[in-house]
C-alpha cells in the first residue's frame, strides 16, 4: 500500500513538473505516460478481462463424450458469458492508446548517434504499454467471437511493434483467431514466422505448444496434436491447464486405440485432484480402456459397481453403465454388454450425449447381427439426440435412413402378413382374437391408472416403467397383430413418409447414357397404400378398429397381396445396394418368387439373382437364372447382355450412330434440304419404332410439311404429331408452334424456325423441350413448396462443355442416388445461354437439399470455374413459364423473393 501511495505521488509531481500532451516527447514526458497507462488505464482493463475470463472458467461445461477444446475460453456457448467484461477491456485500451500513444520523435541533440540510439529513434510508438493495450483490444474480441477485429488489431499490433517484447504472444492469438475462422493456411504462415523468429521464451513456451496442439485438432490430426500436447505438459506451468491437456491426450490416445497409453494418462489426470466431473471420467475411461496390463476383470467390475451405488454419481449412472458394458464387450461379453448400454440408454435423461452413444453402440451391435428392424430402432433413437459434431454423423444419418426406409417395408409385409392370417379366420375365430385383445387393452389401461396413482408415493415403480419404455427393443418377435400400439404402423406410415413409389430398376434410367434394359412394361406399380373413403375407427376397445384394417373382400386380399410384392422387392433391393447383404437379398427375391410366381418383378429380380449368386460365387445358382432369364424374356436385353459381353457397348455404337444420324439430318433441315430430312426420318421411324429418338425425328419431318403444305395441312400435320406423342416434351414446341399461327406465311415461319435453332435442334438422349414464344412475354410465377420442382444450371454455352458436364452431373447421381432416377436434361435457353436441369424432385425440399449436396461435388463445379454460371430450383409449371419468356431475370427476381428468405 505504501508503494501505490509513493507511486502515485510520483505521478502527480510529475504531471505538474512536465506537460501531459503526447506531442512532447522527453524522458520526463515517457516516464509520465508509460506509468499512468500501465497502473492505471491498462490495468484496469487487464483487470476486467480477466475477470471475464474467470467468468467463462465457471461458466464452462465440457462435453466428456467429446475431445475437450484445449481452450475453454473459444467455446461458443461461453462468448456471451464475459461480454460486459471484454467490452470494458476494449474501451479501456482504446482508451488508453487514445490519451498516453506516444508517436512524436524525440527532439534531436545534434549530437551523433549510437547504434542503440538510432535504433531507439526508429521506433514507431515511445510509450512500451500501447503494444499491450492492442493485445489486449485483439484478445478481448476474440472472447467476443468477433475475429475480424480481433485480427485488425493484432495484425496492426504485429506491423507496428516489430520489435515488440509482447510480439510472440500477439502472433500466438492471431493464430487463433485464424483457427476460430477455419482459415489454416494463415494460421500455419504465422505458427511458423514464430517457430522462425525464435523469440520464444520459458514463460510462453507452454501456451505455444498448446495453440499449435489446438491448430491440428481443429483439422482431426490428432497424431500431431498429441505430439504437441506432451510438449505443452512439459512447459505449463498453470495446474489448471497442465490437467486439461493430459485429458486431451489421454483422449486422443484412447482415439488411436492405444488403451495402454490411454490408461496412463487418464491416471495421470485423476492424480492431479481435477475438478470432480473430470476425475469421474477420468476414472470412468480407466475402466473402458482397461486391456488387462493393470488390474483385472474383477478389479475394474468392483470399481466400476462401487461407483454405481455412490449417491454422489447417481446423476452419472448412464456413464457408468455405459463404462461396464464397454469392458464387458471388450472382454467378449457381448449380451451382457447389451444389457448394460440398454440400461445406460433407459436411466439416460439429463445426458442427451450419452443416451445417443449407448442407443448408437446397440444400433452397431444389431446391425452387426444383422437385426435390422432392433438396429433401427436405437439408431432412429440415437439421431434424436445426437449433434453433428459428433464423429461420422452423416454416415450415422444416412445409415438410419437406409434402415428406415427397410424397416418400412419390412413392416408393411409383417402388418400385411398378420392381417391376411386374421382375415383367413371364420368369424367365430376372428372375433374371439380381437375381443381378447380389447380385453387386454382394457387391463392395460386400469394398469395404468394404478401406477398412475402410486407414482407419487412409489418413485422406483416410476424408475422401472421408464426403464421399460426405453427398452425399444423389447417387442420384437411378437407377431404383429397382438401388438395394437403398432397394428397399422406399417401401413400408415409406409404411406406417409412414402406415399405412391415407383419402382425402377437402374437398367430403366431415362438418362439414355446407360443402356436401357426395358421389360416392356412401362406402367408404374404402386405400392401405396390406398386411403380408406370412411373416418377411421380410433378406439382400440371396439372390433371396429381390428376390423377396418383386415382384407376381407377378393380385392382388399389382392391389394395387400399387392403390397407386400412391392415391399419383398424393394426391401431385395435394398439388402443388395445399400447393406450388401447378399444372402438377405437372395432370400428375399426367392421369398418374392416363390410367393408370386406371376410378379411384375419376376426379371428384375432374376437378373438381381444372376448377379448376386455370382458375387457369392455360387455359379451353378447364378447360371440357373441366366438360363431362366434367356428361355422365358428372351427378346429383352437382360437376355441380351448375358448372351453377349459386348452388348452394352454395341448398344452405345449404335446409339452414337443414329445421335449423328440426327445431327446431319439437322444440319439437312437448316440448309433446306427437305427431300432429305424426310427420307432420313422416315427410313429411321420405320426401322427403330421403339427408339427415344422417334419424337425427335418425326418433329423435323413435320417442321418439313411448312414448306411443302398449306396451313390448314401444317397444322393438322402438328396436331397429328401431338397425338402421336401426347407425353413427349416436343408436344409442348408443337402446341407453341401452333399458338404462333396468325400471319399464315409459312415461308417466315420456317426462316424464324431456323433463325431459332432451339426450337428444333433437341439434344435427343435427354429430351429437352424449348417453348417457341416471344421472349418479352411476361411470366407469372407461383410460389408452391410442394409441386414438383427441378435443380437448374444455367451457363453460357461457349464456355462449357454441356456434354462432360451433363456425364459428371449423371456420374454424382448414380453414386450418391442408386435408389433413385434422375433425368439429367440439356437444352438451349436462348442463342448465348444453356440449361442443363435435374429432375423429378417430389418438391422444394427434396431440390434444395439436392442443390446443397451436389454444391460439394468438386467433379462437377470444376467444369464450371471461370464460368459465367447461376443456379437455382424452380417448380415444374414455372420452369414451363421460364422457358416460354426467356426472361431469366424476372424468375430471378421471384426465386429470391421466395426461395432465399
Amino acid at each position: 500500500m505504501k508503494r501505490l501511495v509513493k507511486i502515485l505521488i510520483a505521478i502527480a509531481l510529475v504531471g505538474i513538473v512536465a506537460a501531459c500532451s503526447t506531442e512532447k516527447n522527453t524522458p520526463m514526458s515517457r516516464f509520465y505516460h508509460n506509468t499512468t497507462l500501465k497502473y492505471n488505464i491498462y490495468f484496469n482493463g487487464r483487470e476486467s478481462y480477466k475477470k471475464g475470463i474467470s467468468k467463462i472458467n465457471d461458466q464452462n461445461s465440457d462435453n466428456y463424450a467429446l475431445i475437450l477444446s484445449v481452450f475453454t475460453d473459444s467455446k461458443e456457448e461461453n462468448a456471451s458469458v464475459a461480454n460486459g467484461e471484454m467490452e470494458k477491456a476494449i474501451q479501456k485500451s482504446a482508451k488508453g492508446i487514445k490519451l498516453h500513444s506516444i508517436t512524436k520523435k524525440p527532439k534531436p541533440t545534434g549530437k551523433a548517434m549510437s547504434a542503440k540510439e538510432k535504433e531507439f529513434m526508429a521506433q514507431n510508438e515511445f510509450n512500451k504499454w500501447v503494444d499491450h493495450c492492442y493485445m489486449l483490444m485483439g484478445k478481448a474480441y476474440f472472447i467476443k467471437r468477433d475475429y475480424m477485429q480481433a485480427r485488425q488489431n493484432l495484425e496492426f499490433a504485429l506491423r507496428q511493434y516489430p520489435n515488440s517484447k509482447i510480439q510472440p504472444d500477439i502472433a500466438m492469438y492471431l493464430v487463433r483467431t485464424f483457427c476460430e475462422d477455419k482459415k489454416f493456411k494463415e494460421a500455419k504462415e504465422t505458427l511458423d514466422k514464430i517457430e522462425a523468429d525464435k523469440k520464444i521464451t520459458k514463460k510462453n513456451a507452454g501456451f505455444y505448444a498448446a495453440v499449435w496442439a489446438d491448430y491440428y485438432l481443429k483439422q482431426n490430426n490428432r497424431e500431431d496434436a498429441a505430439e504437441k500436447l506432451k510438449l505443452a505438459i512439459e512447459k505449463t506451468k498453470k495446474r489448471k491447464d497442465k490437467i486439461r491437456y493430459i485429458y486431451i491426450l489421454a483422449q486422443l490416445k484412447e482415439k488411436e486405440n492405444n488403451l495402454k497409453d490411454a490408461y496412463k494418462y487418464y491416471e495421470e489426470a485423476a492424480k492431479r485432484n481435477p475438478n470432480y466431473e473430470m476425475e469421474f471420467n477420468a476414472r470412468i475411461n480407466m475402466a473402458k480402456c482397461y486391456s488387462g496390463g493393470k488390474g483385472s476383470n474383477k478389479e475394474i467390475f468392483k470399481l466400476l459397481n462401487k461407483m454405481l451405488k455412490d449417491e454422489k454419481n447417481k446423476e452419472y449412472r448412464d456413464q457408468i453403465y455405459y463404462a461396464i458394458a464397454e469392458v464387458e464387450l471388450r472382454t467378449g461379453k457381448e449380451s451382457e454388454a447389451i444389457e448394460h448400454y440398454k440400461k445406460s440408454s433407459a436411466v439416460s435423461v439429463e445426458n442427451d450425449y450419452q443416451k445417443a452413444l449407448s442407443c448408437l453402440k446397440l444400433g452397431e451391435l444389431y446391425f452387426a447381427k444383422l437385426e435390422y428392424k432392433n438396429a433401427y430402432l436405437y439408431y432412429d433413437t440415437c439421431m434424436q439426440y445426437i449433434t453433428e459434431d459428433y464423429d461420422n454423423f452423416k454416415e450415422i444419418q444416412a445409415l438410419t435412413k437406409n434402415l428406415s426406409e427397410l424397416v418400412t417395408y419390412t413392416d408393411v409385409i409383417e402388418f400385411e402378413d398378420s392381417v391376411q392370417k386374421i382375415a383367413k379366420m371364420s368369424d367365430k375365430e376372428r372375433n374371439k382374437l380381437i375381443d381378447g385383445l380389447i380385453a387386454k387393452v382394457v387391463e392395460q389401461e386400469r394398469l395404468e391408472r394404478e401406477l398412475a396413482q402410486q407414482e407419487s408415493m412409489n418413485s422406483y415403480l416410476f424408475d422401472q416403467r421408464r426403464g421399460e419404455t426405453n427398452n425399444v427393443g423389447s417387442s420384437t418377435g411378437k407377431w404383429y397383430f397382438y401388438n395394437p400400439a403398432q397394428l397399422s404402423y406399417g401401413k400408415n406410415e409406409f404411406q406417409k413418409k412414402w406415399g405412391n413409389r415407383k419402382n425402377e430398376d437402374h437398367w430403366r434410367r431415362r438418362d439414355k447414357t446407360v443402356v436401357s434394359f426395358d421389360t416392356g412394361d412401362d406402367s408404374e406399380a404402386s405400392d401405396s397404400v390406398v386411403a380408406d373413403a370412411k373416418p377411421k375407427n380410433e378406439d382400440p376397445k371396439s372390433r371396429e378398429y381390428y376390423l377396418q384394417d383386415l382384407p376381407l373382400t377378393d380385392s382388399a386380399m389382392q391389394e395387400s397381396h399387392k403390397r407386400i410384392e412391392n415391399a419383398l422387392y424393394n426391401a431385395s433391393k435394398i439388402y443388395k445396394e445399400k447393406f450388401g447383404d447378399y444372402p438377405k437379398a437372395i432370400n428375399s427375391y426367392e421369398d418374392l418368387n416363390k410367393r408370386y410366381p406371376n410378379s411384375d418383378y419376376q426379371l428384375l429380380s432374376y437378373y438381381d439373382l444372376y448377379i448376386l449368386n455370382t458375387l457369392i460365387k455360387d455359379m451353378p445358382q447364378a447360371e440357373k437364372y441366366k438360363n431362366l432369364i434367356i428361355s422365358k424374356y428372351g427378346n429383352t436385353n437382360y437376355a441380351k447382355l448375358l448372351q453377349n459381353p459386348n452388348f452394352v457397348k454395341e448398344q452405345e455404337e449404335l446409339r452414337k450412330r443414329d445421335e449423328q444420324l440426327y445431327a446431319n439430318t439437322y444440319d439437312a433441315f437448316m440448309r433446306g434440304e427437305w427431300s432429305t430430312v424426310q427420307r432420313n426420318a422416315t427410313n429411321f421411324i420405320n426401322d427403330n419404332s421403339d427408339s427415344d429418338l422417334v419424337p425427335h425425328f418425326d418433329f423435323l419431318n413435320t417442321m418439313c410439311t411448312a414448306r411443302n403444305a398449306d396451313t390448314t395441312q401444317f397444322k393438322l400435320a402438328l396436331l397429328d404429331f401431338i397425338d402421336r406423342h401426347p407425353k413427349h416434351e416436343l408436344r409442348q414446341a408443337a402446341e407453341n408452334i401452333l399458338a404462333y399461327f396468325g400471319t399464315g406465311d409459312i415461308d417466315a415461319l420456317i426462316a424464324d424456325l431456323k433463325s431459332r435453332p432451339d426450337v428444333v435442334k433437341q439434344q435427343p438422349k435427354d429430351g429437352e423441350s424449348v417453348s417457341y414464344a416471344e421472349e418479352t412475354k411476361e411470366a407469372e410465377y407461383k410460389f408452391d413448396e410442394m409441386a414438383e420442382h427441378y435443380y437448374v444450371i444455367y451457363f453460357k454455352s461457349e464456355q462449357v462443355d454441356d456434354k462432360r458436364l451433363a456425364f459428371e452431373i449423371r456420374n454424382f447421381n448414380i453414386f450418391n442416388f442408386n435408389m433413385r432416377t434422375f433425368n439429367v436434361v440439356t437444352s438451349t435457353f436462348n442463342s448465348n445461354y444453356s440449361l442443363i436441369t435435374v429432375r423429378p424432385f417430389r418438391n422444394m425440399r427434396q431440390s434444395v437439399n439436392y442443390s446443397k449436396m451436389i454444391a460439394n461435388s468438386e467433379d462437377v463445379f470444376n467444369k464450371l470455374r471461370n464460368v459465367d454460371y447461376k443456379i437455382f430450383v424452380i417448380s415444374a409449371d414455372n420452369f414451363k413459364m421460364l422457358t416460354e419468356s426467356r426472361n431469366l431475370n424476372s424468375y430471378l427476381e421471384f426465386y429470391n423473393e421466395n426461395y432465399n428468405k
